[in-house]
């Protein structure tokens, strides 16, 4: 059965607000796009998602203070560079948000072409 708007609007209730921006969907889905166990380099998600250093810094430290993701070090020609990884509970909230989206698009196709 499709999902209606009170269902929709009781389901972002489980939701983490504080996810709901782009660059923090862009973060957390690329780094989830990486194999088990893989990190990416600061440089390497600036360069894939075309942030600026604030917005990806700013984005980065609030997943890391949400539990969404982990800084480690990697060692790369001869140098520490720090790397990040999607955490488990960032794998979890971005698949509670995938499927609620799902929800939501599916509930616009319903009410096409009635305004």
């Amino acid at each position: 059965m499709p999902a209606s708007l009170p269902d929709i609007v009781s389901d972002s209730k489980a939701l983490n607000s504080k996810v709901f921006s782009l660059p923090r969907l862009l973060i957390l889905s690329s780094l989830d796009e990486l194999p088990e166990r893989e990190s990416a380099q600061y440089r390497e998600l600036k360069g894939a998602l075309g942030l600026g250093d604030g917005v990806l810094f700013a984005n980065l430290k609030a997943l890391l203070q949400m539990g969404y993701i982990q800084e480690g070090e990697a060692k790369v020609e001869e140098r520490n560079m720090t790397v990040y990884s999607i955490a488990k509970e960032g794998k979890e909230e971005l698949k509670r948000l995938r499927e609620w989206f799902l929800k939501w698009i599916n509930l616009g196709g319903e009410n096409e072409g009635h305004k």
